[in-house]
């Protein structure tokens, strides 16, 4: 018989005086931390301290592919005081410390997801098995959020594994799999998911017998030296300490982490007093709030209703059915797209199709001829080999997905499929007759995407009968690892498809943003200024590396000629040749773009491009440009940037306005979220509108026109900056150091200029 603690936890004792608590968030597709959970555990935990004869008390969830998300990111935005942050951080530290005081064993069983707070839970915990393969993952990703674990998660970690391995996990907030969490000491057993009940109860006996012992990874001398002996305690923290050296004035969590891992095992000091002020300090921080708002925004863009209204005669199949009706029936349950179409096993094609059939999605591949075929096999099983050799593939996933992938040069092997993304040379032409053999072999309600960058999507749905039914899904590159994807609607597209694409998104671990077909979309809409700046930068006369480093500073993950040669020379020069066609300010980076591809520089793939890659690293080109220019008389108020951050991000601040002026999205939230996840911009600045907000619109607009006078009208500022400047208004909220919330009014803030 069960016990319930409260709507999230519940207690079923069993034989031998083994008590299982079940874990479940309620109304919610994971587990979180948030108050009704801590409620819930603090009960438990009385509960089983009290009741006699208790043996051994087992932590589990009732979660598909989830033990714990970890805390409640929503609920720790809404928070207004440093004092009421401690007081949280004290109560979920003061759970797990009673955790870990229980007077009998107790054992956390990890299956699925298992990051933050939760991971803190597992820890006070006496034992930890996780199951291995599937979705299990664990880490403390809260230094993403500018933020450090502090439910005990600094002190009690390198207890467990040791201080270096401590300060890898916190400092990078990147997940480890089960099998390398076994090697580091984080968890003492893997259970094969097949066979998780039997070596469950085995687990179990093991402990009642006293044969289950933990993880003996502290017994290495080398982690007992550099984790108890100071000498070597300050040799790793100084390590650690230079190898963030650079990324400390942006990111100030990371020493705060680093801090608080280096009072783990001292005696006569309260590191878990350290993570509370921390914690509270830090949540109240620009980068922290810019970083916790990114969060709340994917969340959004992953909600149906923030693109498709819950009016939409989607949300029933009865025409004539009351807004009422329709408004319970939300959200509406599309049909998952089951067979796919990929025109094209390029790069990208290739890419986009094992991504799907990793998904359980069938996939046919066609292409033009049985030579282009075998060659675009090959990029799939190259693709999916990659994946299982950095252990992101179980053995059975790899097999399913490679049965998954078909191959064919035969226009009548799609008839079949429900859905078909082109991804074939970025030439108009070519994507139009894709289209227009499509249109003829698929089903009447099969959708039809194009993976396009730049080229108007409308053009392509016009050669079909099934106006409708064509978007266009912008993919980045690579596309296993970019979290993006653009949703192109055009004004023809309907809210079935749109459902449909978002749907595929989800189902792809993708985080979508839906734009209008306009040139360029959203990202390369606003990022080319900024790369098209950097060119005619080079052309000046500037040097390469100079560039370079000098974004770096500013924030960016790489600089913007060295991005262009990630990216590709080519496909650089293909964007801008179609920008230039509406932008005459894009005329001089199009044509320098266009003589380097010509000349067969075509960036890191070709072992050349704005740098020298031949020998396997960096280095400058030497590329021969124009005289620098000497500087200017323009006199620019302070806003925190160098000269030639100044003269390459006040693009993107610019064109980002644009982009709302025009509509290409609706809300601030879009461009900012879309411009961090498709291009790096920054993520501690929130985005290129949040940056705006930061400086003020007026000073961005002030120091605009003295570029604008340095350097000629591409730098006129946009009629929505001028007009929020004037208004003294901001794109977020008056207190835009809070970030948007879940809960909040998420109506756009920004009215664009009639």
């Amino acid at each position: 018989m069960t016990t319930k603690m409260n709507a999230c936890v519940e207690l079923e004792p069993t034989e031998q005086g083994i008590v299982t608590v079940w874990l479940e968030s309620p109304q919610r597709s994971v587990n979180v931390v948030d108050a009704d959970m801590l409620e819930g555990l603090e009960q438990a935990v009385s509960y089983v301290a009290a009741l006699p004869q208790t043996s051994l008390v087992v932590f589990r969830s009732r979660k598909a592919n989830c033990f714990f998300a970890g805390a409640d990111v929503h609920a720790i935005a809404a928070m207004r005081s440093p004092q009421v942050v401690k007081a949280v951080i004290l109560r979920g530290q003061t759970l797990m410390q009673r955790v870990a005081q229980l007077p009998m064993p107790t054992l956390a069983v990890i299956d699925g997801m298992c990051m933050g707070g939760g991971l803190e839970f597992a820890m006070a915990c006496r034992f930890r098995v996780a199951a291995d393969g599937g979705q299990t993952k664990l880490s403390l990703p809260e230094i993403r959020l500018g933020l450090i674990p502090a439910w005990g998660g600094t002190q009690r970690l390198p207890k467990l594994v040791g201080l270096q391995q401590s300060l890898k996990l916190i400092l990078s907030g990147t997940s480890i799999t089960p099998a390398k969490a076994l090697r580091t000491g984080l968890v003492d057993r893997l259970l094969a998911r097949d066979h998780l009940e039997s070596q469950l109860r085995e687990c179990q006996s093991d402990i009642l017998a006293g044969r289950f012992t933990s993880s003996h990874v502290q017994s290495s001398w080398m982690v007992r030296l550099l984790t108890h002996n100071p000498l070597g305690r300050r040799i790793v923290l100084g390590m650690a300490c230079r190898a963030v050296a650079d990324q400390l004035a942006h990111y100030p969590a990371l020493r705060q982490a680093i801090q608080a891992v280096g009072l783990a095992n001292r005696r006569g000091f309260d590191g878990f007093d350290l993570e509370r002020e921390a914690f509270a300090k830090l949540l109240f921080t620009p980068t922290a709030q810019c970083l916790v708002g990114l969060f709340l925004q994917r969340d959004l863009a992953k909600r149906v209703d923030t693109w498709i209204s819950p009016a939409s005669p989607l949300a029933s199949d009865d025409a004539a059915s009351s807004s009422a009706e329709r408004a319970t029936a939300w959200p509406p349950q599309p049909a998952s797209i089951q067979h796919l179409a990929v025109i094209g096993a390029g790069q990208m094609g290739a890419a986009i199709g094992a991504l799907a059939a990793l998904q359980g999605i069938q996939v046919t591949f066609k292409e033009i001829n049985q030579p282009s075929s075998q060659a675009g096999a090959q990029r799939v099983t190259q693709l999916l080999d990659k994946q299982q050799a950095r252990g992101r593939l179980p053995g059975n996933s790899y097999r399913q997905a490679r049965q998954l992938c078909h191959f064919t040069t035969r226009w009548e092997d799609l008839t079949a499929c429900d859905a078909a993304i082109e991804a074939v040379l970025e030439v108009d032409s070519v994507k139009r007759e894709v289209f227009q053999h499509l249109d003829r072999c698929l089903p009447a309600g099969a959708v039809m995407v194009s993976n396009t960058s730049s080229l108007s999507v409308t053009r392509m749905a016009m050669v079909t009968k099934r106006h409708e039914k064509v978007a266009g899904l912008h993919f980045f590159h690579p596309v296993e690892l970019m979290e993006l994807v653009e949703i192109v609607r055009t004004e023809l597209t309907d809210d079935a498809t749109l459902l449909k694409l978002l749907e595929l998104a989800r189902r792809l671990g993708k985080t979508p943003i839906v734009t209008s077909d306009k040139p360029g979309f959203l990202v390369n809409r606003v990022l080319f200024p900024y790369l098209g700046e950097a060119v005619r930068m080079v052309a000046e006369g500037y040097d390469i590396s100079t560039i370079d480093r000098e974004l770096k500073r500013f924030g960016m993950p790489m600089g913007p000629l060295e991005l262009i040669d990630h990216v590709g020379i080519e496909i650089a020069s293909h964007v801008a040749n179609s920008l230039a066609s509406d932008e005459a300010a894009a005329e001089i980076p199009a044509t320098f773009l266009a003589n380097m591809a010509q000349r067969k520089w075509l960036g890191k793939k070709s072992g050349m491009g704005f740098y020298d890659w031949s020998k396997g690293r960096r280095a400058n080109a030497h590329l021969a440009g124009g005289s620098r220019p000497t500087g200017s008389s323009a006199k620019f108020e302070e806003d925190g940037l160098t000269e030639i951050a100044r003269r390459l991000v006040y693009p993107m601040l610019n064109e980002a306005v644009h982009c709302l002026d025009e509509s290409v999205v609706s809300e601030p939230w879009m461009v900012d979220l879309g411009m961090v996840l498709g291009t790096g911009f920054a993520p501690m600045r929130g985005g290129p509108l949040r940056l705006i907000d930061s400086i003020s619109a007026a000073t961005v607009c002030r120091n605009l026109r003295a570029l604008e006078k340095q350097y000629g009208g591409r730098f006129a500022p946009a009629h929505g900056l001028q007009s929020m400047a004037g208004r003294h208004e901001s794109f977020y909220q008056v207190d835009n150091a809070k970030p948007l919330n879940e809960e909040s009014d998420h109506e756009p803030r920004y009215t664009p200029e009639v």
